[in-house]
C-alpha cells in the first residue's frame, strides 16, 4: 500500500462552495487511473463526506509528525461523498470555511486542488505504474495548492509526482499516534466525555466518569476496529523486577557486575529513603499524639484545681456564717455545691447566710453563734438530707 498525490480541480459553486474534481481517469504520476478503480473508489467510500482538505501540501517532516494535518490550515470539507461525474471523474461539493472565503472566491480560476491518499500499485512489464485500488483512509485528503496543473485550465489540475510508501508511516506510528487514533474510536462508539487512559496491543483502556472499561480493537494501518464489549475493569499499578539485559559484546564481566552493583546501590539507596520517610512519619504521628495526651492531662489538672478552689470558697463561706465550728450537714452542702463550674459563690453566700441568721434566732440568745451544741425548737427531731439542705438554701422547701 501507497500513499499517493494527484491532482484536482476546483470550480466554484458559489458562496463558500466549490465543485471539485478529484481524480479522472488516465495517466497520473502515481500511476494509471482506469475508470473501474475509479468507481470502486467511489463505491467504497476513498473520499466520503467530511474529508478535509488544507491549504498547501504539508512537508515530509509535517506528513510524519502529524499525519492528519493542522485546523490552522483546514480550507475545505466534502459535503458528500465523492461519486462518479463527468466523464468518470470522481467529484463531489465542498464547503470551503470562513477564513479562506475570500481568497477563493478571488481567486478560485488559479487555485488548484490534489488529492492525497492511500492506494495499491503494481508496476507491469514495461514498468508502467497501475493504480489498482484507492484504499479508504481518514487521512484520505484533497487540499487546495497554487497551481492549477496541465494545461492552465480550470478543469485541469497539477499532479504530483512524490510517492509516500504507507508501510514506513505506519511502521514508525508512535504510541501518542496510536492513542489519538484510538480516542478518536473511543469517543466516535461510547461517549465524548470517554478518556483512554492506557493501551496495549490487545486491548484499550478508557475512562468514562469515575469508572474504567477494557475492549479489545484492532489497528490495520490507521483504521481502529473495536471488538467484543466493554468490560469494566479496576485501575491498578504493577511493579515488576527489573530484568538485565546479556552481557552486550566487547562488555566484560566486571563491567557487567559494576553496572549490576550501581543498581543494586541505587535501589538499595531508594528504599533507605522511603524507610527514613516512613521512620519520619511515625515519629511525628508520635509527637502529636503525645502533645494532644498532654494538652488533655493539662486541661483535665486544671479543672480540678479549680473545682478544688471553689470548694474551698465555699466552705470559707459556711466558717464564716456559722464560725469555725459549722456543722458537718453545711461542710458537705459546700462540697456538693461548689463542685460544678456553674458555682455562684456570691448566691451561696446570701443563701449561707440567711440560713445560718435562722439558726441561730431558734436557738435564742443563750448560745452564741459557732459555740457548742444547739437544740433546734421543735419537739421532734428528723433527719435531713443534703438534697433537702440543697432545696431549702434555694427557697424550694
Amino acid at each position: 500500500m501507497k500513499h499517493i498525490r494527484e491532482s484536482a480541480t476546483a470550480t466554484r459553486r458559489g458562496p463558500g462552495r466549490i465543485l471539485l474534481t478529484l481524480i479522472s481517469p488516465g495517466q497520473g504520476s502515481s500511476g494509471d487511473y482506469t475508470p473501474e478503480v475509479l468507481a470502486t473508489a467511489a463505491a467504497e467510500c476513498a473520499f466520503p463526506r467530511g474529508t478535509l482538505g488544507m491549504i498547501d501540501h504539508d512537508t515530509p517532516t509535517e506528513m510524519m509528525e502529524r499525519p492528519e494535518g493542522s485546523l490552522r490550515n483546514l480550507a475545505i470539507v466534502l459535503e458528500e461523498d465523492a461519486y462518479v461525474g463527468e466523464g468518470g471523474a470522481l467529484q463531489a461539493e465542498a464547503k470551503v470555511a470562513s477564513a479562506w472565503r475570500d481568497l477563493v472566491d478571488d481567486f478560485h480560476e488559479h487555485i488548484g486542488a490534489s488529492i492525497f491518499a492511500s492506494a495499491e500499485i503494481s508496476v507491469n512489464e514495461s514498468g508502467q505504474k497501475i493504480v489498482e485500488r484507492i484504499i479508504p483512509n481518514p487521512f484520505n485528503r484533497a487540499d487546495l495548492v497554487t497551481v492549477a496543473g496541465r494545461g492552465g485550465k480550470i478543469e485541469q489540475v497539477l499532479e504530483a509526482a512524490k510517492v509516500i510508501e504507507s508501510r514506513s508511516i505506519i511502521a514508525e506510528a508512535t504510541a501518542s499516534d496510536i492513542r489519538m487514533w484510538l480516542q478518536a474510536t473511543i469517543r466516535g462508539s461510547h461517549d465524548d466525555y470517554a478518556w483512554v487512559a492506557d493501551h496495549d496491543d490487545t486491548y484499550v483502556y478508557y475512562e468514562i466518569g469515575d469508572k474504567y472499561f477494557r475492549q479489545a480493537y484492532e489497528l490495520t494501518g490507521v483504521n481502529v476496529t473495536l471488538s467484543g464489549e466493554p468490560v469494566e475493569v479496576r485501575r491498578r499499578v504493577e511493579y515488576d523486577p527489573v530484568i538485565l539485559p546479556a552481557t552486550p559484546a566487547g562488555v566484560t564481566e566486571n563491567k557487567k557486575e559494576d553496572a549490576t552493583m550501581a543498581t543494586t546501590q541505587i535501589e538499595e539507596a531508594e528504599l533507605t529513603q522511603l524507610r527514613e520517610s516512613a521512620g519520619r512519619a511515625t515519629a511525628l504521628e508520635a509527637e502529636l499524639q503525645a502533645e494532644k495526651d498532654a494538652r488533655a492531662k493539662e486541661a483535665a489538672e486544671r479543672a480540678t484545681e479549680a473545682a478544688a478552689n471553689r470548694v474551698k470558697e465555699a466552705k470559707r463561706i459556711v466558717a464564716e456564717a456559722f464560725g469555725e465550728d459549722a456543722p458537718a450537714l453545711y461542710t458537705r452542702l459546700a462540697e456538693s455545691v461548689a463542685t460544678p463550674e456553674d458555682f455562684d459563690a456570691d448566691k451561696f453566700r446570701a443563701e449561707v447566710t440567711e440560713a445560718a441568721a435562722k439558726s441561730e434566732a431558734d436557738q435564742g440568745a443563750g448560745t452564741p453563734r459557732g459555740m457548742g451544741t444547739y437544740t433546734p425548737r421543735a419537739t421532734e427531731s428528723k433527719k435531713i438530707s443534703d438534697d433537702e439542705l440543697i432545696a431549702a438554701l434555694h427557697g424550694k422547701a
